[in-house]
């Protein structure tokens, strides 16, 4: 792992420039917060403000459909066409994928945490000292979608076909997590629909944790997250080869 450092800098100013994932997890978020908190502000009381509900449920749909940006970076050589430099690097595959999978999550993890500060600034978020647990589920579903998306871009050679079979899922999944407008149902059958979508547990979780003080369903969400992102990261590791690349 001696060439894992210098491939490491190299991707984290990748990312840093990285217009995808600055603007759909820093931009993009608040500008949403921003105008359905206002579009809705009439439909919410006093003590439980709109800008808070759209806070807490945008900001893990944001990060949910980073899954496109990783897609995409992970065909960084591709695009930038330094694929060839890549082959006959004495690299290893391993350390190709996890300089990839770090700069990722670090980059996702930090852009999460800034729009945490402009929502409990802008916004008023008041997070009731939860702010750490809810760190720790920003960071754990970063390794989840950075993993996923490696995966996913790693194995498909157009990212157009990723892009578009990812879209309609994730939009769904955001309905049913009450990203847009809040989702319940009596029928039993929509209801299991509703509690068997990621985001849903997720948004749970945030809310029992702030508003209620229990950490449990975040902690478990926190849990189940890492180990879906570290399963999909050695995944990617143990079927990546850098002919991929071409």
């Amino acid at each position: 792992m001696k060439n894992f450092m210098p491939i490491l800098q190299l991707e984290m100013k990748r990312r840093s420039k990285d217009f995808f994932i600055i603007f759909y997890n820093i931009i993009f978020p608040a500008i949403i917060i921003l105008l359905l908190g206002y579009l809705t502000s009439k439909s919410y009381g006093t003590e439980f403000t709109s800008y808070e509900y759209y806070s807490i449920v945008m900001i893990p749909f944001c990060l949910l459909m980073a899954i496109i940006s990783i897609a995409y970076a992970a065909q960084d050589e591709k695009r930038l066409k330094t694929a060839y430099r890549f082959m006959t690097a004495p690299i290893a595959e391993a350390e190709l994928v996890l300089a990839k999978s770090f700069s990722c999550t670090i980059m996702l993890t930090i852009c999460s945490l800034i729009i945490l500060g402009i929502a409990k600034l802008f916004f008023h978020l008041s997070f009731h000292g939860s702010f750490g647990f809810v760190a720790i589920l920003v960071f754990s579903e970063s390794i989840a979608v950075t993993g996923i998306g490696l995966c996913l871009g790693l194995a498909c050679k157009n990212f157009f076909i990723i892009k578009n079979f990812l879209n309609l899922p994730i939009m769904i999944f955001g309905f049913l997590g009450g990203v847009f407008s809040p989702v319940s149902s009596l029928n039993p059958v929509l209801s299991s629909i509703i509690n068997s979508t990621p985001l849903t547990w997720i948004n749970r979780g945030i809310i029992y944790s702030i508003y209620g003080s229990d950490h449990t369903i975040l902690l478990v969400t926190s849990g189940m997250s890492f180990l879906l992102g570290i399963a999909a990261i050695l995944f990617a590791i143990k079927f990546f080869k850098r002919e991929e690349f071409f």
